[in-house]
């Protein structure tokens, strides 16, 4: 593309100030013809681009130019550069390299905005999320073994589209090819991963989303809490504002909708004395049991 050849052009201006028709007719296999076509449009675009005749002549660019004087506003090369930083910290392949490129033509000296670190605080292994990401952007099928929240095991084979971080966990949206469903897993259930030598076509389409809903792996149960005043600090860092209502004590009742599984009884459990399950009656009756279990260990 034409473009993209010019911007090319610039980088390598920029960097190699002077450069003869013929290298870069030879290097983007294009007639010296079209080479200076391209010298004339960025001309005309107000790049300062000129060419020079006699033993070291040949195409250059006018000292200390750098590309935000024309073509791209401020705002849209801070955009792009955020952009790229933002691809840099999740390791998308080629992202540092332009990002580079880009902040020399840009002259940008800012600051990374975001990292993003895919180990987590928790135990989920950081080769896992890297094995997943990378079969989620290189479009491959992957297979592993699940366990679901009755603690049966089964291997599945899926078209991983996505992955999601939500409620203090990473999940997998995928095309599971056992059920022929999308559904949506939780990464900690996931078990020896791997990537298959075959690639797929499917999509992340906005009907395709409305579908997890339906077909999910996940149990998602809505849970009233009532938590005693002085964890304030911690129901302010935990929860959102909608999810929060204050008492005439001073005491918070809480309204979260969470994938129940171990980690959500072990959640419940780290307010210790401080939170009492409301509803639903079940998971009061499971909390229960477990802290009388918990009690017998100390007898």
């Amino acid at each position: 593309m034409q473009i993209d050849r010019m911007l090319q052009i610039i980088y390598i201006l920029l960097n190699r100030k002077t450069i003869t028709a013929s290298e870069l007719a030879e290097r983007f296999e294009v007639s010296q013809r079209t080479i200076y076509r391209d010298i004339d449009a960025l001309c005309q675009a107000g790049i300062p681009v000129y060419t020079s005749k006699g033993k070291n002549g040949g195409i250059s660019i006018l000292d200390n130019f750098v590309l935000n004087k024309s073509i791209f506003s401020k705002g849209e090369q801070n955009e792009m550069i955020a952009a790229l930083q933002s691809l840099s910290a999740i390791n998308y392949p080629e992202a540092d390299r332009i990002l580079s490129k880009l902040s020399n033509i840009f002259d940008s000296k800012s600051n990374d905005w975001i990292e993003i670190d895919f180990s987590g605080w928790g135990n989920l292994k950081q080769e896992m999320l890297a094995s997943i990401k990378s079969a989620v952007i290189n479009k491959k099928v992957i297979s592993f073994e699940y366990y679901n929240a009755y603690r049966e095991k089964n291997i599945r084979t899926v078209e991983p589209l996505q992955l999601l971080f939500k409620g203090k966990a990473w999940y997998l949206k995928a095309f599971c090819r056992v059920k022929r469903s999308m559904r949506l897993f939780k990464l900690s259930r996931i078990k020896n991963i791997q990537i298959l030598d075959e690639h797929f076509d499917r999509q992340l389409e906005s009907e395709a989303l409305a579908a997890f809903d339906i077909g999910t792996d996940i149990n998602i149960v809505d849970i009233i809490m009532k938590i005693h005043s002085s964890q304030a600090y911690r129901v302010y860092d935990e929860f959102d504002d909608a999810q929060i209502s204050l008492n005439d004590d001073g005491s918070f009742t809480i309204c979260v909708s969470y994938p129940e599984d171990e980690w959500v009884y072990g959640y419940i459990l780290s307010f210790g004395m401080y939170a009492e399950v409301i509803e639903p009656a079940r998971i009061k009756k499971i909390i229960k049991e477990q802290l009388e279990k918990a009690l017998d260990f100390y007898k």
